[in-house]
């Protein structure tokens, strides 16, 4: 009968001290372990998306809706918690309070007008890049579910786009 080559002898060895068949393997538990750790942990995700910045002067382009000023003649400055909104013909801006979920989708606004109406405002703002959508419902009503103005219904869209700063 022909000898085993060394390395079926080493097998053969390995496995009478083992108490196992030749050509099987003992594997280690924790190597088990950690293979399907490995194999099973979820794929890596990207990092969550910031949300935009709303701060800042922000001009308005268009508006649809229950609304008679022209683009260009306002001009909405938003700060922590405040609106400023200025207008061309008015010597004081308007201000309100408000606050917004911009990790909503879509995002929302309530503005709180700090004289007149203490109705709160309730709205959808999209910021892309430079550009915002703003688009709420007055006189006490729902907010908007779409970006569309409605004059009828009293839902106003605002289309606007950031002021740059002066270099």
């Amino acid at each position: 009968m022909p000898t085993a080559s060394r390395g079926h002898a080493s097998l053969n060895s390995r496995a009478r001290l083992s108490g196992t068949s030749p050509g099987v393997f003992i594997v280690n538990p924790s190597l088990l372990l950690g293979l399907a750790i490995i194999v099973g942990a979820p794929a890596k995700k990207d990092a969550p998306k910031e949300p935009p910045k709303l701060e800042g002067d922000w001009i308005i382009e268009s508006i649809e809706g229950p609304k008679d000023a022209g683009p260009g003649q306002v001009t909405m400055r938003f700060t922590e918690g405040k609106i400023l909104i200025m207008e061309g013909n008015r010597e004081k801006p308007e201000e309100a309070s408000y606050t917004a979920d911009l990790k909503k989708t879509p995002a929302t606004i309530d503005i709180t007008p700090d004289r007149g109406a203490k109705d709160k405002v309730l709205g959808i703002l999209e910021i892309t890049g430079d550009t915002m959508k703003l688009c709420f419902a007055r006189d006490g009503k729902e907010r908007p579910t779409a970006f569309k103005g409605d004059a009828a219904n009293g839902v106003m869209m605002i289309n606007l786009k950031r002021v740059k700063a002066e270099k």
